[in-house]
């Protein structure tokens, strides 16, 4: 018997882990990875960040950390609050939790959820304290925005604004707070340098949005996608994934990127691979787009990481 309830144990500690990495989305923190290096990227290569220095690895730990933080927050609380994600709890246990029968897991869900951004919030903190207030008004921003995705009572993604604030939030602002630490002033250089991968933030959205379109459309979620339609959605994808494309080569000749950074044109046929599944709406719309925004990373990083200005 006892043997039993420790394999019992055991399978349903894997379960939870299992289901606890898929409500954290881990392959789509690669969003916050994207905002924080370009930053921190940018202000290398405007001379105001020695990589020479322990200081700027401690500041380049904190800063990535603080982003990875904010989004996993999230991610987690979007879990909580839409129930997004299907799982097999293997206890009958349900508690009373914010108005609501839910599940032990949910609870650990949306706890855990606060727990990211309250850790990201004490770097902010630690940040300000170096910086100065703009740096804590640039954080609140991020903190708020992260929570207020689908956290009630201000769920902002059935209001039409899920697309536009996640371009935002996790693109120009959260660059813009991972140049700051390092340059201590406001520029519109990190967020210049860091557009063409921003634009494949909404773009995600979007994925995810056109992923559910028939099931948002059906319970009247309020998404963008079910707001403008279908086509113009598929058009407005069109225009962030196709445009970051344009972009990275007027960067290029416009000597805002290195000729290396060319080497993003290889991504095509995987931004063509990530159109198909959105205009079909299909399941892989939102991996294909990940993996679109990973590659991007990996070549913009490197790219400006190994180049010198």
């Amino acid at each position: 018997m006892g043997s039993m309830k420790s394999d019992i144990s055991i399978a349903t500690l894997g379960a939870w882990i299992r289901q606890y990495i898929v409500a954290l989305r881990v392959l789509s923190l690669t969003l916050a990875l994207g905002a924080t290096n370009l930053g921190i990227l940018a202000a290398v290569r405007a001379g105001l960040a020695d990589p020479t220095t322990g200081d700027f690895w401690l500041l380049v730990g904190l800063v990535t950390v603080a982003g990875l933080a904010a989004q996993a927050g999230a991610n987690l609380i979007n879990d909580y609050f839409e129930g997004s994600f299907k799982y097999v709890d293997p206890s009958v246990t349900r508690i009373r939790f914010l108005g609501r029968d839910r599940t032990v897991f949910d609870v650990v869900v949306f706890l855990s959820g606060l727990a990211a951004l309250g850790l990201a919030g004490l770097i902010g903190l630690y940040l300000v304290w170096r910086t100065d207030w703009i740096m804590c008004v640039i954080g609140l921003v991020g903190l708020v925005g992260s929570y207020a995705y689908t956290g009630e009572p201000f769920v902002y993604k059935t209001k039409g604004l899920g697309v536009v604030l996640s371009f935002i939030l996790m693109g120009p602002l959260m660059s813009l707070g991972a140049w700051y630490p390092f340059a201590g002033t406001l520029s519109w250089y990190p967020v210049l340098v860091g557009l063409p991968i921003a634009l494949l933030v909404p773009a995600l959205m979007i994925s995810n949005e056109m992923r559910d379109y028939r099931r948002d459309r059906r319970l009247t979620m309020g998404t963008l996608s079910t707001r403008i339609g279908r086509t113009a959605s598929i058009r407005l994808y069109d225009v962030l994934v196709f445009g970051s494309f344009v972009l990275i080569l007027a960067y290029v000749f416009g000597g805002v990127y290195p000729w290396p950074t060319l080497a993003v044109l290889l991504l095509f046929p995987m931004a063509v691979k990530a159109r198909t599944c959105v205009v079909g709406l299909a399941p892989g719309s939102i991996p294909w787009t990940n993996r679109l925004h990973l590659g991007y990373l990996a070549i913009l990083t490197l790219s400006l990481g190994l180049v010198t200005a």
